[in-house]
């Protein structure tokens, strides 16, 4: 149930940001989850704090929203599902199934997209060599587990279907290792794409070890910018409390880097150099921070960009 200690009412809504007057004593935290007892599928994130005045990006329908509505805290952030029963399923960046909605899932756990990266005490490599199946790649350019990967090129040379192909080949070969599994976050990308990657999986008979996080190019901005948290909650549970070697896909970076950019943009913020966000180095080393190997598991990362 909502936390009626923060209160407020839209002042305005610009694209994907509504900016919210805060009339409580209470003021929300960053990050934190706003909604509106007139309409329960609002989900707003405190983005920007200025006084009574707060810019929320909005998670859910912008056509719902309008000037005046009354909107509350939640006293949490934004929480993703971590259980074994999200394996095989594509969800969306709340848990949500985009697969089949009336299967729901119903996790015994939450945790919240915001993770601290591990302490250096922790942290493992390895130099083991992960074969893809692909002769070029393994001969030329081996992949190592627990290494972070980039897939680097034009538009229209074939890198989602590279990313698929070392998918399918290194999943389908550990689907009898009930110790490896497959995360694939979608973040811009068509939704074509999506639903053929979840095709050939499924023919293939590894879904079962893969769960797909999308937030494709149909959703907005502030949707695309928070996939990838999502997805790597996701990696960072089967790595640390499964023990599991995790195999992340991320498609793609760049994608990222645009949403980032769409939202910076609808703030009013000054951009740095070549038009970017000012904060773009910040999101992206808070992706590539927490994408790495501990001595529970391991995570290998194989980023379109």
């Amino acid at each position: 149930m909502p936390v009626k200690n923060v209160t407020g009412k839209i002042k305005g809504v610009v694209g994907q940001i509504a900016h919210v007057t805060i009339d409580s004593e209470e003021k929300p935290k960053i990050f934190e989850i706003l909604t509106s007892q007139a309409e329960p599928s609002v989900r707003l994130e405190v983005f920007l704090q200025s006084q009574d005045l707060v810019s929320c990006l909005v998670l859910s329908n912008p056509d719902v929203l309008y000037r005046g509505m009354p909107i509350v805290g939640t006293g949490s952030d934004l929480q993703v599902p971590l259980d074994d029963m999200i394996l095989g399923r594509v969800i969306n960046i709340f848990g949500e199934p985009q697969d089949n909605p009336e299967k729901l899932i119903k996790p015994k756990k939450t945790s919240s997209i915001y993770r601290k990266t591990p302490e250096l005490s922790v942290i493992s490599y390895s130099l083991a060599v992960l074969e893809t199946g692909i002769k070029a790649v393994d001969f030329l350019t081996p992949l190592v587990k627990g290494s972070k990967i980039g897939v680097i090129g034009g538009a229209g040379v074939g890198k989602t279907i590279l990313l698929t192909e070392i998918l399918h080949n290194i999943t389908l070969r550990e689907a009898t290792d009930k110790n490896v599994v497959a995360v694939f976050a979608g973040v811009g990308e068509r939704i074509r794409e999506g639903q053929e990657l979840h095709q050939r999986l499924e023919q293939s008979g590894v879904l079962a070890n893969t769960v797909m996080v999308l937030g494709q190019m149909n959703e907005n901005a502030a949707i695309r910018f928070r996939v990838a948290l999502s997805a790597i909650t996701i990696a960072e549970y089967f790595r640390d409390e499964k023990g599991k070697d995790v195999l992340f896909f991320l498609d793609n970076v760049f994608r990222f880097v645009q949403a980032g950019n769409e939202v910076a943009t609808l703030l009013g913020t000054i951009p740095s150099e070549q038009a970017y966000q000012a904060t773009l180095q910040t999101e992206l080393s808070t992706i590539e921070d927490r994408l790495i190997s501990t001595d529970r598991g391991s995570i290998t990362s194989i980023q379109n960009v």
